[in-house]
């Protein structure tokens, strides 16, 4: 399975073979050709550019760290954060907790970069109720930074990996 990045096809993007009465936004997508795979999101836009998600994280104040840790019966962060660290996974899901420990670092700003792709990348994507669970893959080719063309790469149906049919290169040009 391994590492991978999630693509997002914005709505307007026309993708080859893909079922007129499902939208490809409706999706998910996922890559590993994108450089090194490493959870990171892109966008595949109406106009035919690829872009990046970045974050930016800043750390809570004591405000916001009480009113967590208040949030879950602790007096403190401190308490919080300790309880966390020092108990089972089940013991934190029977309080209501979750598995994660504490976050100390908030979503501050999302912004969405021209990745100014160049070459071309494979993007598969399935969902149960589009076409009875069929997995699409789709190779979308860029030269300097502008999307040329989104090729049909293949689909599958039933979830086993040798069901895998070729399709007949298709090509949408941008």
């Amino acid at each position: 399975m391994g590492l991978y990045d999630d693509v997002l096809v914005a709505g307007g993007v026309r993708l080859p073979k893909f079922p007129t009465d499902a939208s490809p936004s409706d999706i998910e997508w996922q890559t590993k050709d994108v450089g090194r795979p490493a959870m990171q999101a892109y966008k595949l836009t109406a106009d035919g550019r690829l872009l990046r998600r970045e974050r930016e994280f800043r750390e809570k104040t004591p405000e916001e760290k009480q009113r967590a840790a208040a949030d879950h019966g602790f007096d403190s962060w401190e308490e919080y954060v300790s309880f966390c660290e020092h108990t089972s996974p089940d013991e934190r899901i029977q309080r209501g907790i979750g598995l994660g420990a504490p976050d100390p670092q908030p979503l501050n700003e999302e912004l969405w970069l021209d990745h100014n792709m160049h070459g071309s990348f494979e993007f598969h994507g399935r969902r149960d109720d589009v076409e009875d669970g069929f997995y699409w893959s789709y190779e979308a080719r860029f030269t300097r930074g502008e999307l040329d063309a989104i090729v049909f790469l293949g689909e599958r149906g039933g979830g086993l990996p040798d069901e895998y049919k070729p399709g007949a290169p298709v090509r949408v040009e941008f």
